[in-house]
């Protein structure tokens, strides 16, 4: 839909419902759709988790005797949420939803700004936007994909940590589904948002990438070539291995979702053993020449004075994908069982108490994941909103465009010394 409001003869036609237009411009409807889900994401977390389980307190299905058959008492202790995380991770959704109302703040504004922008400067279609402002509306919104994919991973993990995700298959005789294949599939579907919402991440960075680009277009024709295809090399590179990583990622999840179906339990085996321990140090060295590519364009004269400090607002951007890789990592290697937990018990005797009163299993590092994820996107749209003023006109020139007879798009800038000697004569 943007590239088809893209046309002029299309904004036109949207133009003539006046003030209406707005309503059918492509960042509106990806508010209205993402919001949508967001709204019925948090809905289903208020109805539940909040109201119907007295925000979990009301006693989980999985501490009832037999609820779910063969449940060991090692995977039960490892199932149980602990106060603190309990309370954590109710407040995680309401940060999530925050979060989107400043993104919609933020976005509102710098649309409306350039709405304004355009109006004074005599253009017929304000509520169209050029390509520099789609990127930049593009970039600030994207964290609402990431925070709706969060909220929805946690709801996965809640299902399997309180035992709800047995619930259809419970008095079933003999239930359709095992337990080890339902947790799969519930922990499939958590890996699944996750991923998803790191390729838009990376999609994201791309797009700045771009507008980077943009904003040299100053240079000579050869030399802004040149750049749009060498200068971001780095940036190219570590968008198409991370976005190659999630969708491998993704398809492992997929295909191992259901153990019993040796075939694609192999090919996962095979795709994250072979495929994909190799792109991991690739990914290392994309992510060093993104960063170092960065800081080149980033030092720009032509950059730095639409952007201000490009490498700022790029650590913004990218800040969602680095936490999401590194945070799980991290976690799980604090949990019971980890190489890190194996190290420390065989630590001298008077440390064993300590070791060994730590219980923080693999389910609770993604429970504990998904939480951070809300409080954290939280963050990033609020430092966003402060690096990304909606003050800043973050087009290269004012452009009003017109019509020409021949149905092509001119820019009024190519008639501005015209337009000022026409001006300068009906002053006079």
């Amino acid at each position: 839909w943007r590239w088809f409001t893209s046309w002029q003869l299309v904004q036109r036609c949207l133009h003539i419902c006046g003030p209406l237009a707005g309503l059918f411009q492509w960042y509106t409807i990806l508010f209205i759709g993402l919001g949508s889900l967001l709204i019925r994401t948090f809905y289903d977390i208020v109805v539940f988790e909040y109201l119907k389980y007295d925000f979990l307190n009301a006693g989980e299905f999985i501490d009832e005797p037999d609820f779910i058959p063969g449940l060991s008492p090692e995977e039960h202790a490892a199932l149980h949420i602990s106060p603190w995380l309990r309370i954590f991770a109710l407040g995680a959704p309401v940060a999530g939803v925050l979060a989107g109302v400043v993104i919609t703040q933020h976005v509102s504004a710098l649309v409306m700004a350039g709405v304004r922008r355009k109006k004074m400067a005599g253009d017929r279609l304000p509520w169209k936007a050029s390509d520099q402002e789609n990127i930049v509306l593009l970039v600030i919104a994207m964290p609402l994909v990431f925070i709706l994919m969060a909220v929805r991973a946690e709801i996965r993990s809640l299902a399997v940590m309180t035992g709800s995700a047995w619930l259809p298959y419970h008095g079933q005789d003999p239930p359709a589904k095992s337990w080890e294949e339902v947790k799969s599939l519930e922990l499939a579907t958590y890996t699944t948002d996750l991923e998803v919402a790191n390729f838009f991440q990376y999609v994201t960075i791309f797009a700045f990438g771009r507008l980077c680009v943009y904003y040299l277009q100053d240079a000579p024709t050869e030399y802004r070539k040149a750049l749009k295809l060498a200068g971001l090399q780095g940036v190219y590179l570590y968008v198409f291995f991370g976005a190659f990583r999630a969708i491998g990622n993704l398809a492992i999840a997929l295909l191992g979702e259901n153990e019993k179906e040796s075939r694609k339990a192999a090919a996962a085996a095979v795709l994250r053993d072979k495929v994909m321990t190799q792109v991991g140090p690739v990914f290392t060295v994309a992510t060093l020449l993104c960063v170092y590519n960065m800081l080149i364009l980033g030092s720009m004269s032509d950059i730095k004075k639409h952007l201000g400090s490009a490498n700022l607002k790029f650590q913004g951007v990218r800040a969602l994908v680095l936490i999401s890789q590194i945070q799980i990592q991290v976690l799980m290697g604090l949990c019971v069982g980890s190489p890190l937990y194996q190290a420390a018990e065989k630590l001298p005797a008077k440390y064993q108490d300590e070791i060994h009163s730590w219980h923080f299993s693999p389910y609770r590092a993604q429970l504990m994941h998904a939480s951070l994820l809300c409080y954290e996107c939280l963050l990033v749209v609020l430092f966003n909103r402060c690096v990304w003023s909606s003050k800043t006109d973050y087009m290269k020139v004012a452009q009003a465009r017109e019509l020409s007879e021949d149905g092509s798009d001119v820019d009024v800038d190519q008639k501005l010394p015209a337009l000022q000697q026409r001006l300068l004569v009906e002053k006079v």
